[in-house]
């Protein structure tokens, strides 16, 4: 359900963000888009993304612009979940939809977090959203609608993605009967579809770029192929905030992580050049050995220490010697670990970038009791990016990760043991035994 959109869309847009700590935060005027600087040539083989992957970065990179613009002074909304959402949240949504079906047909089907709910309760927020997508190239006027034809709830996902299927059933018996063969045979398979989480950290950005601790945020868009078992197939991660390695002095703040199945994963700064040009340099994750847990890092949140996950866990326990100085030289000395106050996807990113070698999706604590499940958009994006810089993904009991897989469900997944493991591919079988060891002494980790 869309509802009509105010025309005072700068007065509404005053109330609901404070322009100028917005102008602060960001370091630009309210109006100005980010101004894309020419990076030279990457040194080794170029990154040619194709149709759908260059149209996925460009709207995720309109996305990251439009959220500095707007900043974390943006009022926030509780939804059903407690769980915030801001007008850069829905806006990000708006705008990546607009363009995704600008580039690729409106018949592209996207599953979002995000729904027109907020809008429909506020005009504020409403008039706010348009503006800030307008703002940034896109249809303010049907910037509302744009959410409201988010696919988000089970059945109406099932219909859309049935709808396509249909018309490609359609279009091959057409087919079929103008060549005179016969139209008997299996329908063809779901089809893929995109999904994406605008931002993931919501929280981080309502705490502020200029809070000390330096939280990050993500927005992840990917898309899922029912076809290969629900894995996906292209993703992107734009990182407005992301500061340091593996960026240079010279690159400014913020990196935009693309990546397509068997072409490998690739980065840059997220405002340098344009989105098929080239300045992109290839990720990969270091081959460490297994043998030596000192050269691991291990991504955590801020809330979390190793030492009291199952990991560090094990590792301090005698079976692996460290509780006998000197039994396992290896063992002694912990991995490193750093800490990143996010959302999944901006661990994922540290994998994939290399700024750490293994991440661990810790299963709820309740999750036993309540069974709860994976949301499709925390992860997808984030699991592509990780593999193909060469991690490896699995769940916590060695599984391979099924996203949704466009039969029943296409938003929500449970993965085995209730969590996801990522790790440098050398490293994670290892990794997996620490953590069944360490998660056996009753030492899960938060959510």
């Amino acid at each position: 359900m869309a509802m009509a959109v105010s025309t005072n869309r700068a007065g509404a847009a005053a109330r609901v963000c404070t322009s100028t700590l917005r102008t602060r935060r960001c370091g630009r005027d309210r109006g100005a888009r980010a101004t894309r600087r020419p990076l030279p040539a990457a040194s080794e083989d170029a990154f040619a993304p194709d149709p759908a992957l260059a149209a996925s970065i460009d709207a995720v990179a309109r996305a990251c612009d439009l959220l500095l613009d707007l900043g974390s002074s943006c009022r926030a909304h509780a939804k059903p979940d407690d769980t915030p959402v801001t007008v850069a949240d829905l806006a990000c949504q708006a705008l990546v939809t607009q363009a995704l079906r600008q580039s690729l047909g409106d018949d592209v089907v996207l599953i979002g977090e995000e729904d027109d709910a907020v809008c429909i309760a506020d005009a504020a927020t409403s008039d706010a959203v348009a503006e800030a997508v307008e703002r940034h190239g896109g249809d303010g006027a049907t910037a509302v609608e744009a959410l409201a034809r988010r696919v988000c709830v089970d059945d109406e996902s099932l219909d859309a993605l049935d709808m396509r299927r249909d018309a490609a059933e359609s279009t091959r018996r057409s087919r079929n009967r103008r060549g005179g063969t016969s139209s008997v045979g299996s329908a063809p398979a779901r089809p893929r579809y995109f999904v994406l989480d605008p931002i993931d950290g919501t929280k981080a950005f309502i705490r502020g770029v200029d809070d000390p601790a330096r939280p990050q945020c993500a927005v992840g868009l990917a898309r899922v192929d029912p076809a290969t078992g629900s894995r996906p197939d292209l993703g992107v991660l734009g990182l407005p905030f992301w500061r340091g390695p593996p960026l240079g002095p010279g690159d400014g703040v913020g990196v935009v992580v693309a990546s397509s199945a068997g072409e490998g994963c690739w980065y840059k700064p997220l405002f340098s050049g344009e989105p098929g040009q080239s300045g992109w340099r290839r990720a990969r994750v270091s081959n460490v050995s297994a043998d030596a847990s000192a050269d691991w890092t291990v991504v955590t949140s801020e809330g979390e220490r190793l030492e009291n996950l199952p990991i560090g866990v094990a590792l301090a326990s005698e079976t692996f010697g460290g509780g006998v100085p000197g039994s396992n030289p290896a063992a002694d000395e912990t991995p490193r670990e750093v800490r990143v106050g996010c959302g999944s996807l901006c661990k994922y990113a540290a994998v994939a970038l290399d700024v750490a070698q293994v991440f661990v999706q810790h299963p709820p604590l309740d999750y036993a009791l309540k069974g709860k499940r994976c949301m499709v958009w925390d992860h997808a994006a984030g699991i592509i990016c990780a593999v193909e810089a060469g991690a490896t993904v699995t769940d916590l009991r060695g599984g391979a990760v099924r996203l949704g897989d466009g039969e029943r469900e296409v938003r929500a997944f449970e993965p085995g043991g209730g969590g996801i493991l990522v790790a440098a591919a050398g490293i994670h079988a290892r990794c997996l035994e620490l953590y069944t060891r360490g998660a056996s002494a009753g030492k899960l980790g938060k959510s």
